[in-house]
């Protein structure tokens, strides 16, 4: 009986996290165009250094779109009754590589910008990394706890 309440648990828990990541996929949809129309409108009009970053805004947006998706599928899936499967701890390690990719393109666009435009940037490199290793790290435990349920199904 247990098994299931935390089933139960865990399935709507997914269910209002899901919910949060769409309303965030419907944001980030609709402001890469926004921030891409005054990237476009704008370019000879511009200074290099705000060229340059004007130009990181969609490719920040873009990656940012691409973590948001990758957990909103995991939940999707833990919503579904899909508990911790491959392609739904594959889902979430993909979030995780997503927002290293996150955290080594701001580690270039702030390091360019800030040398050779003298652009003055937000330094908070540590919470993307620590995050992204974070995701990784709880999908290869999930990934080893399945090989163990396997073996232990095996044996018995």
């Amino acid at each position: 009986m247990k098994n299931f309440q935390n089933k139960a648990n865990i399935v709507r828990v997914s269910k209002i996290i899901r919910n949060i990541l769409f309303a965030g996929l419907v944001v980030w949809i609709i402001g890469i165009p926004l921030v891409l129309f005054p990237v476009i409108t704008l370019w000879s009009r511009t200074v290099p250094a705000a060229r340059y970053s004007q130009c990181g805004n969609p490719v920040h947006m873009a990656l940012c779109l691409m973590v948001n998706l990758k957990l909103f599928r995991f939940f999707d899936r833990l919503k579904n009754g899909h508990l911790f499967d491959a392609p739904t701890v594959g889902n979430l390690d993909n979030a995780g590589r997503w927002w290293i990719a996150l955290w080594f393109f701001e580690i270039l666009f702030y390091g360019i910008g800030h040398e050779f435009f003298q652009m003055t940037n937000k330094w908070d490199f540590s919470a993307n990394l620590f995050a992204g290793l974070t995701l990784i790290f709880v999908a290869w435990l999930l990934k080893e706890a399945q090989e163990l349920q396997q073996e232990q199904e095996l044996t018995v």
